[in-house]
């Protein structure tokens, strides 16, 4: 049956999605690899039976394929059509399913069978098939078994990761190269011939890798992390890859966010606000090339570069040369969606364009396809169209003629400038070369006098000032005399206790300045008697001052005190 009411169409604000059909599979499956093609899809039922769904004819029964006694973990389909093939593993087997012959058996009322090309290798986290459909690659635990998909038979082991292997995938273009990734958070080029290892990267997260994609027309490899992350490697034919970029998922979508919020709050139009405040962690659960076919070559060659990348939340089409984010689609942004939050996504693409998403819950026992109109979806959030559209800043700036101008100046200033050139101006003359004028302008105002110097004013002289001198502050300290003892003046440095770090005098003896610790510094006369001046700056004390003289002590009160003799 075609899900439980029907193929199910979203609201005419958003008619780029819909959810073709949603079942429930009896026991979870968010951490498994569900299967899509153009044609079917299939999906685990029960834990131990497979559910296969015709897309295109939706008036067919779901076929039901049993023959595993452990709880299927993978399921895929070969890259072949005629026939179309099917491949599940578990942990008892792993078998290959013609659905041709399938379908033809349950017709006729017999039980379908498949051929087993695996027995007992363990728990399969991923499986992969090579274009030819001749080799599968197996995912268990830290090794990756390459397989025989005509009979049972082992072929090869590939031992090297440290940690279990999360996905595995062939060259498109050469079969014999598998490159993986793991738990170890690196990736490993493996070349079958000489069963070695070509390359072995560092590590490149602190979390986990957790998938992998090879584009035959860059030839580059895309890896996604559980920490968001998503590199781009190049994969040369020495197979010494190196970093094209690299690209936070949860960085890329707050930035298209906060554009399009901007846009939806200049065109006047409310925002959309998620009613439960959370913020979802964006996994790279899944990632799939992007294959659309558009107007024009120039567009096509800048879509060569865009990835889908599945999360948690939704599916993003994220441009890998720019780390540009074209287009979103949100799971909980769209209430008519059997599931919310996705824990696994396979992506396939139909004759007319469309993508067709398996999607497994994280939460439910329950997976849902979807069917996504690619262009609709582009043009309703400004995707590969929003190219044409780039801001290019020039490299001088425009001339003071310039139409550009015309909505950065002010019109006081235009005004302005008007009245000025239409009173005191000097307007545009024919310019003639006269060998007995010397002047440079012919408009020139009449010399005006500044001042009249005055010749006969006498000149009275300034009053000379009285220096007086204190010729005690030069005479040194008796030696046969003691010590001060008594206090002349004492002052209070502060309003608060701040210790005094610091005296010095002046180089004529008649000033003293007072370092505190509050970073400040006072200026008095010797005396004591007059006012301060205070200086304030760093932070902290003023270490710099030095004491020069015996007669002055600081202390630690926030008082300066001059003592004398008896």
């Amino acid at each position: 049956m075609w899900g439980h009411s029907g193929e199910k169409s979203l609201e005419d604000e958003c008619p780029v999605v819909t959810e073709r059909f949603a079942s429930s599979c009896g026991v979870l499956v968010s951490r498994v690899q569900l299967a899509c093609c153009p044609t079917h899809c299939a999906y685990p039922w029960q834990g131990k039976e497979l559910r296969v769904h015709s897309t295109t004819h939706q008036e067919l029964e779901p076929l039901h394929l049993i023959g595993h006694h452990e709880n299927i973990s993978a399921v895929i389909f070969g890259n072949g059509t005629n026939p179309l093939t099917l491949y599940s593993a578990s942990r008892d087997y792993i078998i290959s399913w013609d659905i041709e012959r399938c379908y033809s058996s349950a017709e006729k009322g017999v039980i379908a069978q498949g051929t087993v090309i695996g027995t007992l290798l363990g728990n399969v986290h991923h499986l992969s098939m090579c274009p030819g459909d001749k080799r599968a690659a197996a995912c268990v635990a830290d090794k990756i078994y390459i397989l025989s998909t005509k009979k049972e038979e082992v072929l090869q082991v590939l031992e090297g990761h440290l940690g279990s292997v999360t996905s595995a995938e062939f060259c498109s273009w050469d079969e014999n190269i598998v490159i993986s990734v793991s738990e170890d958070r690196t990736f490993v080029v493996w070349d079958l011939i000489k069963e070695d290892i070509i390359y072995q990267s560092a590590v490149l997260s602190a979390f986990p890798l957790l998938s992998l994609n090879l584009c035959e027309e860059n030839r580059q490899l895309i890896i996604g992390s559980a920490d968001e992350q998503v590199w781009c490697f190049t994969l040369p034919d020495d197979h010494k890859c190196c970093l094209v970029s690299k690209t936070d998922l949860h960085k890329v979508a707050q930035r298209r966010q906060k554009l399009l919020d901007g846009k939806t709050e200049h065109a006047g139009r409310p925002q959309r606000k998620h009613t439960d405040g959370m913020e979802t962690s964006k996994p790279v659960l899944r990632i799939a090339a992007f294959r659309l076919w558009l107007d024009s070559s120039e567009k096509q060659d800048r879509s060569r570069s865009c990835f889908w990348m599945g999360s948690y939340d939704g599916l993003y089409l994220i441009n890998m040369a720019t780390s540009e984010l074209y287009s979103a689609l949100v799971l909980r942004d769209h209430t008519n969606l059997s599931i919310s939050m996705a824990a696994s996504w396979t992506i396939a693409y139909r004759e007319n364009g469309n993508a067709l998403c398996m999607v497994a819950s994280l939460f439910d026992p329950c997976v849902a396809l979807l069917e996504v109109r690619v262009h609709g979806l582009l043009d309703s959030h400004s995707g590969l169209s929003g190219l044409e559209n780039l801001s290019v800043i020039p490299s001088t700036p425009p001339m003071p003629e310039s139409p550009l101008k015309a909505e950065l100046i002010r019109k006081d200033s235009r005004n302005t400038s008007k009245k000025t050139d239409v009173k005191g101006g000097v307007k545009n003359h024919p310019l003639v070369f006269h060998s007995c004028i010397k002047s440079s302008g012919y408009t020139a105002p009449n010399r005006r006098t500044m001042f009249n110097p005055e010749t006969n004013k006498k000149n009275n002289p300034r009053p000379v000032k009285s220096k007086k001198t204190n010729g005690r502050l030069f005479v040194d300290y008796p030696a046969n005399t003691a010590a001060p003892s008594v206090l002349h003046a004492q002052l209070s440095m502060a309003d608060r206790p701040t210790p005094i770090c610091s005296l010095q005098y002046s180089g004529d003896g008649k000033q003293i300045l007072c370092g505190l610790r509050d970073g400040s510094a006072l200026l008095y006369k010797s005396s004591l008697a007059d006012a301060s001046t205070i200086y304030t700056g760093g932070r902290g004390g003023a270490p710099g001052l030095a004491e020069s003289h015996p007669l002055v002590r600081p202390g630690f009160e926030s008082c300066l005190g001059r003592l004398e003799t008896d």
